[in-house]
């Protein structure tokens, strides 16, 4: 099953069902629940969201990769994380305790830094809601992909809905919403539900981080924040976004020094690409 590789590991006995590996530029954060598939209870989603608040603020960190332990990625929201939220919500309003499971993965949308989801086995709801919220998607070929919440008589709540409206299509997304059905991700790579299907996950993963990670970091974490902001603005509006994010790098004083580096990187991708 996959693994951290000759890396240091950082273990908390306040994060023990998630582990952050560290190998230079490139920061994994593992799901570690492997006995539980690693659904996401209570204690998983808090020590996720204390993972990303550590990394946002790492200056070596350019590149954050989120993968499972074990056969499989996440079997989605553990039921006594359901249990929980229902009790909670008899003394607190249901929507502020919904609204903190959905800053766990908005704090992933905000993260200044590009995060890359590795996903084998199974991605179901709320793991489904949790990948739709990193910037590229990976996974094996037979990784089975879904949001079954309407099978309970619920449907996806913790961003699900509109992110998947935004990766696949709104007709697309109504379909799969609607009837709870599962694709594999050789299906979900034609739709948008994921960017790459790999033979080779780990290899793939890692290719994929390094060729993200040689790029100026200020530049990335700005192009993220304009893809967002572009997906939810009129072109107009994102057309003077564009400006003024380029405003911004442009007076950069390293960019000079960056021209040569970025003139060999643009020949090797032309020599490569498929």
């Amino acid at each position: 099953p996959p693994g951290p590789k000759n890396s240091a590991v950082t273990y908390s006995p306040q994060m023990s069902s998630v582990q952050i590996d560290r190998a230079g530029a490139i920061t994994t954060v593992w799901l570690a629940r492997e006995a539980k598939r690693n659904a996401l209870d209570g204690d998983l989603m808090r020590a996720f969201g204390a993972a990303l608040d550590e990394i946002a603020t790492d200056p070596t960190c350019r590149v954050v990769v989120i993968r499972g332990k074990g056969s499989v990625f996440s079997s989605g929201i553990d039921h006594s994380l359901l249990v929980e939220v229902a009790q909670a919500s008899h003394k607190a309003p249901f929507l502020h305790l919904l609204h903190q499971l959905q800053d766990n993965f908005h704090k992933m949308a905000r993260l200044q830094k590009p995060i890359i989801c590795a996903l084998h086995g199974v991605c179901v709801g709320m793991a489904l809601e949790l990948a739709l919220a990193a910037d590229i998607r990976i996974a094996t070929a037979d990784c089975v992909l879904g949001l079954p919440e309407i099978a309970f008589g619920l449907v996806p709540d913790v961003g699900g809905t509109t992110r998947l409206i935004r990766a696949v299509g709104e007709s697309r997304a109504r379909e799969l919403i609607l009837t709870g059905r599962m694709v594999k991700a050789k299906t979900g790579v034609a739709w948008g539900l994921v960017h790459e299907v790999a033979a080779d996950l780990d290899a793939a993963v890692a290719a994929k981080a390094e060729l993200l990670a040689v790029h100026p970091p200020l530049a990335m974490g700005l192009a993220k924040t304009l893809c967002a902001v572009s997906a939810d603005s009129s072109s107009a509006t994102s057309f003077r976004i564009e400006g003024l994010v380029q405003q911004n790098l442009v007076t950069q004083p390293e960019l000079p020094a960056q021209l040569a580096k970025a003139i060999a990187f643009i020949k090797a991708q032309v020599a490569s690409a498929e």
